[in-house]
């Protein structure tokens, strides 16, 4: 075969992507994709088995773990087509999510005590300012983006104090962030920038303890007296940066235009604020930004999900398709916020296995403030454009889709 038999870069996966991702999962589980240039993966399709890939310890994230691997992976050419400068290859060597086993277990060890649940409870007061004082500038504006002004304020605020930036710097921290994701910014200048101020921030950290995350990494020791590296480091902290931030921000107004689109939904949280923490669970499944997961590469020829996959193969699964399978999810195009499911089924917006998102209880956290301070404990914000001119960017086929602007009057 020398064509993929669907390609991402068609607009219906842009312009109808629940009903696109629909035709592919009733197709069949797993499905060849392909870009134009680049390589052909297996798209995982539907829930079980998209869960099931993330938990089989045949398929691996990092590809120099496949037996006799041969040329770069599927991640690599995404890096690659970044043409970021070679500093940045000792911190992406060193990302957690891309390492399996062993390795990623020690990681995550080390890393996980930043994001205990106690810490995430204390958290909650602070969160409620931020969130109160953003939110009490956009209404005495009247109006303006939801998400520049109040979004991705609030989750680039929340992950600097979390990582222990000093007050004065946030502003250009955020900044960074944000260019991150900007179409036109330069990424490898942010890029550096961000990285001189976290390795600065270490030094400081190893010098003067703080309450914060960098602090914590500094600390952290496994029972062999084992030390994160400065790299493993700055890593992690890109890491928590990219996916708590922008995942976050994202999902917020996603949400909010899902409440708007069913208002009876609205109207019962209104009605039930305490059903809130409930409802985060239904929304992250159908307002998710990411609708993929990372690639992962067989590491012997297998089959799976009724399949024949050789080795070397890389397989994707959509989160997408996955939250929206009617196998799980009865009447999956409907938003039910008081949707009860089986133990062990649920949407997959945090991933699953191994990889799980470690900072899963802060997304949950700040998106229920979120909405309970925009929604619940105000009736009176407005979107003030139609649903027809609201536009997307899309920064590779099949990845993250990111609203530009929500445009709101409070």
């Amino acid at each position: 075969m020398t064509e993929p038999i669907v390609s991402l870069t068609n607009p219906e996966f842009t312009e109808n992507p629940v009903c696109a991702y629909a035709r592919l999962r009733e197709q069949a589980p797993l499905v060849r994709i392909g870009f134009p240039g680049g390589p052909r993966v297996w798209l995982i399709t539907r829930n079980e088995e998209v869960k099931a890939a993330l938990s089989d310890p045949r398929l691996v994230v990092d590809y120099s773990n496949v037996p006799g691997h041969q040329g770069p992976s599927v991640a690599d050419q995404m890096v690659a087509a970044l043409d970021l400068p070679d500093e940045f290859v000792p911190y992406v060597a060193a990302n957690m999510m891309l390492k399996d086993g062993k390795d990623h277990a020690r990681q995550r060890r080390l890393v996980t005590p930043a994001f205990t649940v106690r810490r995430m409870k204390a958290l909650r007061t602070r969160i409620e300012e931020i969130s109160a004082e953003f939110l009490d500038a956009l209404a005495l504006k009247g109006s303006g983006d939801l998400i520049e002004e109040y979004s991705s304020p609030l989750t680039g605020t929340v992950i600097c104090e979390l990582i222990g930036i000093d007050k004065a710097d946030q502003p250009q921290v955020r900044q960074w962030m944000n260019e991150y994701t900007a179409p036109d910014a330069d990424i490898a200048a942010s890029g550096h920038s961000m990285i001189e101020h976290v390795k600065d921030l270490i030094v400081r950290r190893r010098a003067e303890p703080a309450q914060d995350m960098v602090t914590a990494l500094v600390q952290a020791r496994d029972t062999d007296g084992d030390r994160l590296s400065e790299e493993e480091i700055v890593s992690v902290v890109l890491t928590v940066i990219n996916n708590g931030h922008h995942s976050t921000s994202h999902f917020i107004p996603n949400a909010v235009l899902a409440l708007f689109d069913n208002p009876d939904q609205l109207a019962l949280l209104r009605a039930q604020p305490e059903a809130l923490p409930h409802a985060i669970g239904e929304l992250m499944r159908i307002a998710n930004p990411v609708p993929t997961a990372g690639p992962r590469y067989a590491t012997e020829d297998m089959e799976f999900a009724g399949v024949q996959i050789s080795k070397g193969d890389a397989l994707t699964g959509s989160y997408l398709s996955a939250n929206y399978d009617p196998r799980v999810f009865a009447d999956p195009e409907r938003c039910d916020v008081e949707r009860v499911l089986p133990r062990g089924q649920g949407h997959l917006s945090y991933g699953a296995g191994p990889h799980y998102c470690p900072g899963a209880a802060l997304a949950q956290l700040e998106a229920e403030i979120a909405l309970d301070h925009l929604l619940l404990k105000r009736d009176t914000l407005e979107v003030t454009v139609g649903r027809d001119q609201l536009r997307y960017t899309e920064a590779t086929p099949g990845g993250a889709r990111l609203l530009n602007a929500l445009p709101v009057r409070l």
